[in-house]
């Protein structure tokens, strides 16, 4: 089946396609019918994915950070493992990806030299992917010792992350159907132009730098009394929830990933998709988009609302990194607490390094 996300997309293609030749009829002065054709170009430039999912596989209806996709294994004992797909720009390193997975498995800061071990190249269909398999080091007595599956495939100007994370078992049991989704999913890009695109603001640079090497969480912030913890989550370094009347919920995630992972308008058109909105053009960022300061650096401050949903998120665009701070929920609820998380923004800066 295709994914939800593919059908969004897909009705959206069908928008822009249809039209693709469209024919005037006019009258000259002769009063005979001529034919006038144009062009319609398309108005979305983002990633076009599908894929199959395995029978015990199921979707996973919210997406934090850049994730195009979210899926789990169904089991005996529930909803089990977490497996995405994130597209990234070219330039994204393997050694940066493997660091963003194996701080929070346990491993000390990857090289380039001692990555090497961990990595192989693996032939899936007509696709040649690396392949990157971190056992976690952490024991927890409580818990079964986890894997990080991490497959990251490099397509002309895209690059796709699809990572696996779930208890080692599981992994093993499941690495078959992990390989047959891969080798179902379809990703190209609009006339092959890169699947992100750039911020159209400057990256700003500070003077110390957020790396593998600084604590999971490098942040301070006060949390709004409204909010309790929310689900942990080994790609999130924060996490709240807020519960309203009538089971409605917010979900609030802080985030991080190398790079730019495509900028400001990608972001956007994902979040405002998840909440059934209509992607933009660079030229209307300004109707989901304004300009912050967050912990003293440029950054942008997202506010969208659907007919049920709503999404406000700070982002936070470093030299070498990126940071999400998001709220998404009930549209209600998410204009009631909108104050709570502006001051929540504006309560975040960078912590003091301790020797």
């Amino acid at each position: 089946m295709l994914s939800t996300l593919f059908q969004k997309f897909n009705s959206i293609l069908f928008r822009c396609l249809y039209p693709f030749l469209a024919v005037t009829l006019f009258l000259s002065c002769s009063e005979e019918p001529g034919i006038e054709s144009f062009s319609i170009p398309s108005e979305y430039e983002g990633p076009i994915v599908s894929w199959k999912l395995p029978p015990n596989w199921g979707e996973n209806p919210d997406l934090s950070g850049p994730m195009a996709g979210s899926f789990h294994v169904k089991t005996k004992s529930g909803p089990q493992g977490r497996i995405g797909v994130m597209p990234f720009r070219e330039n994204v390193s393997t050694v940066d990806v493997a660091n963003m997975f194996g701080r929070e498995m346990g491993y000390p800061p990857f090289t380039q030299e001692n990555l090497s071990p961990f990595l192989q190249e693996k032939k899936i269909g007509d696709r040649t992917f690396e392949w990157l398999s971190l056992n976690s080091k952490i024991d927890i007595a409580s818990s079964p010792p986890r894997t990080a599956l991490l497959a990251l495939l490099r397509q002309e100007n895209d690059t796709w992350l699809f990572p696996f994370i779930a208890d080692q078992k599981l992994v093993r049991e499941e690495s078959e159907n992990f390989i047959q989704f891969l080798k179902s999913c379809s990703l190209r890009s609009e006339k092959n132009k890169p699947i992100l695109a750039k911020s159209p603001a400057p990256l700003p640079k500070i003077s110390k730098s957020i790396s593998t090497k600084s604590p999971k969480n490098p942040w301070s912030w006060s949390k709004p009394s409204s909010w309790s913890e929310g689900k942990a989550s080994s790609m999130r370094v924060g996490s709240f929830k807020v519960t309203g009347p009538n089971g409605t919920q917010l979900d609030i995630s802080v985030t991080s990933f190398p790079g730019d992972v495509g900028g400001l308008l990608a972001n956007v058109n994902r979040w405002i998709g998840q909440i059934d909105l209509a992607p933009i053009q660079k030229t209307s960022l300004d109707q989901y988009c304004s300009s912050i300061t967050l912990a003293g650096s440029s950054a942008h401050l997202v506010e969208a609302y659907g007919e049920e949903k709503g999404v406000l998120a700070g982002i936070l665009f470093l030299e070498k990194e990126s940071w999400f701070f998001k709220l998404m929920g009930n549209r209600s609820l998410a204009e009631k607490e909108k104050s709570n998380f502006i001051s929540f923004l504006n309560s975040i800066s960078l912590q003091e390094e301790t020797e």
